[in-house]
């Protein structure tokens, strides 16, 4: 998992969720501009998934997981994102 060093870790906004931290942006107004296909993986085998969320605040963020928190990331992202681009 990867948060932009923007403070939301330190901060405590978000714990060390990929999907907590998601759902903290999108609760402060942020919306969600890209996201990878479900079922994404690398070229190792394991499942990835990043959500690239605009901030109220204007700065980007770029929220990652692997594995089954990928899956679970991206279930919560596409229930909260319009369609527009899928990276």
């Amino acid at each position: 998992m990867y948060f932009k060093k923007s403070g939301l870790v330190d901060s405590g906004l978000v714990d060390s969720n990929s999907v907590d931290a998601l759902r903290k942006l999108v609760g402060l107004d942020g919306h969600i501009l890209k996201i990878t296909p479900r079922g994404y993986k690398l070229s190792n085998g394991v499942e990835y998934c990043r959500v690239g969320v605009k901030g109220k605040d204007g700065i980007d963020y770029s929220i990652q997981a692997y594995g089954k928190e990928a899956s679970n990331l991206h279930d919560y992202g596409s229930t909260n994102y319009d369609g527009s681009t899928v990276v």
